[in-house]
């Protein structure tokens, strides 16, 4: 059973690895609108669509790339309360803090983040700006890294599982 999970949770944390590769390019992107967009205002010529367009970049960028920061523990965590405790204790905190906080607000998100595309996209929302670019791809992304996040959370609730299993054994055989 332990590796069964072992191996699902290397899956998952493959994933948010390399979900989190590929959107961090999301920044060239961004810097160009920035730097056409710093341009453009030197010479008095401000263009409507790259503040709209480095808002969207941006917005995916963070988003896109939190699962990535749950893999390597860039989230902000209680790790100051809990970090004098016995690494099976922190474990057990771990799981519980992640079904009775983290899962049910992921859920939430998927949830309302999904409705708020899926209508965008019926509707074929348009931004309100003269530029008027479609807006459902850029929602899209709420649903998504709800979802990558998600998958790294179920990584973390196994990697906690198959710590307090492994101290049990342990504990058990001394």
């Amino acid at each position: 059973m332990g590796d069964i999970l072992v191996k699902i949770s290397n899956l998952l944390d493959n994933i948010s690895e390399w979900s989190g590769r590929i959107f961090c390019w999301l920044v060239v992107p961004l810097a160009i609108i920035i730097i056409i967009e710093f341009v453009t205002r030197s010479l008095n010529m401000a263009r409507i669509w790259t503040d709209e367009a480095s808002s969207f970049v941006f917005g995916a960028h963070f988003m896109l790339c939190a699962a990535y920061g749950l893999l390597y523990g860039s989230h902000v965590r209680i790790d100051l309360f809990v970090s004098t405790l016995s690494q099976k204790a922190q474990a057990i905190i771990s799981i519980i803090c992640y079904l009775l906080l983290f899962f049910p607000f992921v859920t939430v998100w998927l949830y309302y983040g999904w409705g708020y595309f899926y209508n965008s996209w019926l509707a074929s929302e348009t931004s309100i700006s003269f530029w008027g670019p479609v807006l459902y791809p850029i929602k899209f992304v709420i649903p998504l890294s709800g979802l990558l996040l998600m998958l790294q959370g179920i990584s973390e609730v196994i990697k906690s599982i198959v710590t307090i299993s492994i101290l049990s054994e342990i504990s058990e055989e001394v």
